[in-house]
């Protein structure tokens, strides 16, 4: 059993997720409550908003998806490819047996017109996504959403004017249907386009399987079962996992202190494990992958241990962060790492080329006072320091550099010299992402 084999009583903190919400490739209109100043909304944009505040019915509400990635309220596109927009928007009925209800619109003559409204099965909608899954070169409406203690993905192609259902209600825990920007995978390499549907049983066990349609109705080309359990699929990712190899990465949650990654791609139409056994990719933390140098590759990230601190307990450890790719074969190859506080106040990036060569000092003490040194050498490299915004408005000037802050404390790096280019940037809570270099 995993858990019982990497079961440990450490104190690990939960990766930040970056919120904010992506534009898919269609058209995309805001909900104008979350605009700083109403001006901002374009006059086109408005006037469609409009006509569908007076269509949806009275007492109800337009809802947008919870999915993080794209929470926009109403969508606009061509999804029967004869050159005219339509425009998709949802609302909810919470005094109604039906819930929830979609409305679609089309452009005529410069005015939007409603063509029809639709019920959607589900207490949620979880994600919404414009893309085309049935491979005839317009996007379909691809709607996750809620039923009872479960989830259910379902799909309808907008067609001659009417709404057809073309995949009706399929259990998910998590689904793979696209890549970082949006488009459609294709993960046998036979030109179509598919997508994968995760699922965990009652018992932890999860399914995998890969669905494409063909001859006027979706089939299930292959799937695989884990003969391990898992706590939550955290994270999945769909796009490129090692050099001109298509896949997709699940983080799995083994129990609230460790984690895994799983890299799946195809070959022959079956789903295949990159690694051989999870242990290449586990951790004592929850780590989400992704693809941290931009090189169109996800990577999956380790927690190490820096030259040093073996012999401390795990709650007095301090960590390097560090992020791989596969490597095609049977293993994996380094592509960067960072540094991150126990708090996850920020994630900051080091300079590759300082792997291996690089420590942190024993005496550095958490929340204090953080110094990254030259093994050999023993000569600073880096530092880290949190200061009193008294004491900041003292240091500022003395080549610290702002990582972030908090209500009553300034987190800020420096480097040893002036021109390196070590310490690369920083991501935090707080959405903020700054160049360190000096």
């Amino acid at each position: 059993m995993l858990n019982s084999r990497w079961g440990r009583l450490i104190a690990g903190g939960a990766i930040a997720m970056l919120l904010g919400s992506v534009l898919s490739g269609c058209t995309v209109i805001s909900d104008p409550k979350i605009l700083m100043r109403k001006p901002m909304m374009s006059t086109d944009k408005e006037k469609l908003y409009n006509v569908v505040q007076l269509e949806q019915p009275p007492e109800s509400e337009l809802i947008r998806p919870k999915d993080l990635s794209n929470t926009s309220m109403i969508r606009v596109e061509d999804l029967n490819g004869d050159g005219t927009r339509e425009a998709i928007a949802f609302y909810e009925t919470p005094n109604e047996n039906v819930r929830i209800h979609g409305l679609l619109l089309e452009e005529q003559g410069g005015a939007w017109v409603k063509k029809l409204t639709f019920d959607v099965p589900g207490s949620e909608l979880q994600s919404f996504k414009l893309l085309d899954i049935t491979n005839d070169g317009n996007p379909d409406i691809i709607l996750g959403v809620s039923l009872q203690d479960q989830k259910a993905l379902t799909a309808y192609s907008y067609k001659n004017g009417a709404l057809e259902q073309v995949l009706g209600g399929v259990p998910y825990n998590q689904f793979i249907i696209d890549d970082a920007q949006g488009n459609p995978l294709d993960l046998n390499g036979d030109g179509k386009s598919d997508f994968t549907i995760v699922s965990l049983n009652s018992s932890g066990f999860a399914t995998i399987a890969l669905y494409q349609y063909d001859e006027g109705s979706f089939k299930e080309v292959d799937r695989m079962q884990t003969d391990y359990t898992v706590k939550e699929i955290y994270n999945a990712l769909g796009g490129q996992i090692a050099k001109d190899q298509p896949g997709i990465v699940l983080d799995a949650e083994l129990d609230d202190k460790s984690s895994f990654s799983q890299l799946i791609y195809v070959k022959d139409n079956k789903l295949v494990n990159a690694f051989k056994s999870p242990d290449q990719t586990y951790r004592d933390d929850k780590i989400l992958s992704g693809d941290f140098n931009n090189d169109g590759i996800i990577e999956f990230g380790l927690k190490e241990t820096p030259k040093g601190w073996e012999h401390y307990v795990f709650d007095s450890r301090m960590w390097f962060y560090t992020f791989y790719q596969w490597d095609g074969k049977d293993g994996k190859e380094f592509v960067s790492f960072q540094y991150r506080d126990d708090a996850d106040l920020f994630h900051l990036n080091l300079k590759s080329e300082w792997y291996g060569k690089i420590t942190i000092d024993t005496r550095s003490e958490k929340e204090k006072y953080i110094r990254f040194k030259m093994i050999d050498t023993d000569e600073t490299v880096a530092e880290i320091k949190y200061f009193t915004l008294s004491q900041w408005e003292q240091e500022k000037g003395k080549r610290w550099k702002e990582i972030t802050r908090t209500n009553d404390r300034v987190i800020a790096s420096r480097v040893a010299q002036p021109n390196t280019d070590g310490l690369l940037d920083n991501m935090s809570q707080l959405n903020r992402k700054d160049e360190l270099n000096e």
